[in-house]
């Protein structure tokens, strides 16, 4: 019974893992003073992610992670359409989160061309429970 049960818990961590509920895309689009970095994702219908703005004690937040590179910098933080707000019972806070299409804005200043920008999104995908996942990014600015 014990290994029944040790294998059913098996595939059904291997199963809720191997889903992928989010699917990002990424484009550039310039502007006279800076460039936008556009970081656009298509939530499968019943699951949500989470805000980067989530409060204190509440679950994990969205987290962008901007590689070094000399021919760029941050334009203040990215920014958000506005969130489904809603009171959690389980963290005892009002969490922040993303349904269906959500696009987030990175305004970027750049010094020079070609410039290529790279990192990583960290995030919660959460439908019944929540998996932890991360999606790596890369924008070219050509010269």
């Amino acid at each position: 019974m014990r290994n029944y049960c040790l294998i059913l818990f098996l595939l059904t961590s291997t199963l809720l893992f191997a889903q992928h509920p989010v699917k990002w895309n990424f484009r550039v689009q310039p502007t006279n003073a800076e460039t936008q970095l556009k970081f656009s994702a298509a939530i499968e219908k019943g699951w949500h992610i989470y805000s980067q703005n989530t409060a204190d004690g509440g679950p994990l937040p969205m987290l962008f992670t901007f590689d070094t590179a000399t021919c760029y910098t941050l334009s203040g933080k990215a920014m958000e359409p506005a969130p489904v707000e809603e009171f959690d019972s389980i963290f005892g806070v009002k969490v922040l989160y993303f349904l269906d299409k959500p696009e987030i804005t990175q305004k970027v200043v750049v010094k020079s061309t070609p410039c290529k920008i790279t990192g990583r999104i960290d995030y919660q995908a959460c439908k019944d429970m929540c998996i932890p996942l991360d999606t790596t990014f890369s924008f070219t600015i050509p010269k």
